[in-house]
């Protein structure tokens, strides 16, 4: 957290060129069962830690059932999200959890931040 307080420091008080902002998420696209995502402050392109393919993204249909979803990494920076049990996917969660098994980050080591393409009531909706 430290480190991540020195770069926005760094970048916004002393004017200096480092990444200081983590990946987010930007828009959608559906195409042919899959969603494909695009991100804003990508610094250098992704860098999946620990093994080389994404990992922490799931994916719903209209029944708003998430399941775990395959993701990969496109040329152009861009993440290609499906599940082979979900035919027609409407959303993505990335990170999504109370402790999530996610592993993306950029090649800043600036970690991508957690989101969700729905805005689908949540679980606690009603429970005020």
């Amino acid at each position: 957290m430290g480190r991540r307080l020195a770069r926005w420091a760094l970048a916004k008080q002393y004017d200096i060129n480092i990444a200081h902002q983590s990946p987010r998420y930007q828009a959608m696209e559906k195409v042919d069962g899959k969603i494909t995502l695009s991100f804003a402050h990508v610094d250098g392109g992704w860098r999946p830690f620990d093994v080389p393919q994404p990992i922490g993204f799931t994916i719903a249909g209209e029944d708003k059932n998430f399941v775990t979803a395959d993701a990969k990494i496109l040329k152009d920076g861009r993440i290609e999200v499906w599940s082979d049990s979900v035919s027609d996917p409407v959303a993505v969660r990335y990170a999504w959890a109370d402790n999530p098994v996610c592993n993306m980050y950029d090649r800043a080591d600036l970690p991508l931040t957690p989101f969700r393409t729905d805005d689908w009531d949540g679980v606690t909706k009603g429970r005020e």
